[in-house]
């Protein structure tokens, strides 16, 4: 029986991960673990910003308007950067109503597939948000309140969706490996 990646702990994991292979799977995990804490911390750095314009507008009538653009652009960096995280501490909603009745191959090809699936689609998000994020810069887009260049906020979204691409290609390697590695079936 092989034990499945989730079961095991991440010391287990570090072991059992050599070469390139471990190096690049600790590099993602920590980079995953930090982006999560960095999505953590703005979500705080949300919470008080809007604590502080409710405040100046109702108790001082000074409503400040850059709280609203910087608690958007916050937004993006708490939905992006966590994704890989959760992804790979498997957070992401998975519907296996189906998916619990198959045979253990079935169930490995089907989660080979949907990664590859995946992979694919995030690989397009990546493109076309960088694609996005280049134009912002190339032609000098700024915010409209704090004229900021909006580069800077667009490119959160590709270096999440990057990092999540690399997470899915890391299990999808995961599951080649489990399943090259399983052996010519019984019987």
């Amino acid at each position: 029986i092989v034990a499945s990646w989730k079961g095991l702990s991440a010391c287990a994991r570090r072991r059992r991960m050599t070469g390139w292979g471990g190096r690049i799977a600790r590099a993602v995990e920590g980079t995953a673990r930090a982006g999560s804490l960095v999505a953590g911390l703005a979500v705080l750095v949300i919470t008080l910003l809007i604590t502080y314009s409710v405040i100046l507008r109702y108790f001082f009538g000074r409503p400040q308007i850059f709280v609203d653009e910087l608690a958007t652009f916050l937004l993006v960096v708490v939905i992006c950067w966590g994704l890989a995280h959760t992804f790979r501490s498997d957070g992401h909603i998975t519907v296996d109503l189906l998916v619990r009745r198959l045979g253990p191959r079935a169930r490995a090809g089907l989660r080979a597939a949907t990664l590859l699936l995946g992979a694919a689609f995030v690989a397009v998000v990546t493109w076309q948000t960088l694609d996005t994020t280049l134009r912002a810069y190339r032609y000098g887009r700024v915010s409209t309140v704090m004229l900021y260049p909006l580069w800077v906020p667009h490119l959160a979204i590709p270096l999440g969706f990057a990092l999540l691409l690399v997470a899915i290609l890391l299990a999808l390697a995961r599951a080649a490996r489990r399943r090259g590695s399983a052996g010519p079936p019984p019987g």
